[in-house]
């Protein structure tokens, strides 16, 4: 049984094409390009950054781009610098979801905040948003502080740190986290961080 199935982006890409009544030549047009290099740079294992402006000359998602049925991707892994989708669960990769919803990422984070706070050991929450930006976010108990962490696909990095000092309420002379407080500042930064294309719900 095989946990992951390499994406046939070539495949994908003239099917969507040919949905779309457009030519290879007209999205290699967009992307400012040949047919030939197009079709080169999808061979192989094509960077997060190429397949990223496929999709957006073809005017779909990456997750639509990796699979025809985005529903049935569960998510995506790295292995040896080559991109796989995850097509059921399995035990022996670290599974990431892919986001392509804000409402569902909130819902994510929310329950992740309630639940971390109430723990004594760390945890985190990562996910793979639709336009290739990874997140983590992590509670770290010992400090009383959470991390969020972003990776974009084009290697860049940024971190927001958030201190239980900053955001709690006080009870009997003990600081408590302000979970609403912080939850809010924190899907506000993940939202203001990401492209505004996945704003639409």
């Amino acid at each position: 049984m095989k946990p992951h199935v390499m994406a046939d982006i070539e495949k994908n890409l003239r099917e969507i094409a040919r949905a779309k009544g457009l030519k290879l030549s007209d999205i290699a047009a967009r992307m400012g390009t040949t047919v030939s290099n197009l079709l080169t740079s999808v061979k192989g294992n094509p960077t997060v950054s190429k397949i990223q402006g496929i999709a957006e000359a073809l005017g779909v998602g990456v997750s639509d781009l990796l699979t025809l049925r985005p529903e049935s991707a569960q998510g995506l892994v790295v292995i040896d610098g080559k991109t796989w989708q995850i097509a059921r669960p399995s035990n022996a990769v670290v599974q990431i979801p892919t986001y392509n919803r804000f409402d569902v990422l909130r819902g994510d984070v929310r329950f992740f905040i309630a639940r971390a706070v109430e723990e004594t050991k760390g945890s985190c929450l990562m996910g793979l948003v639709e336009t290739m930006e990874l997140f983590c976010l992590l509670h770290d108990p010992c400090n009383e502080m959470f991390h969020l962490s972003l990776c974009y696909g084009e290697g860049q990095t940024k971190t927001y740190p958030y201190d239980k000092m900053e955001y709690c309420s006080w009870k009997d002379d003990v600081a408590v986290w302000d979970v609403q407080q912080v939850t809010e500042e924190i899907i506000g930064d993940l939202e203001g961080a990401v492209p505004a294309m996945l704003r639409q719900e």
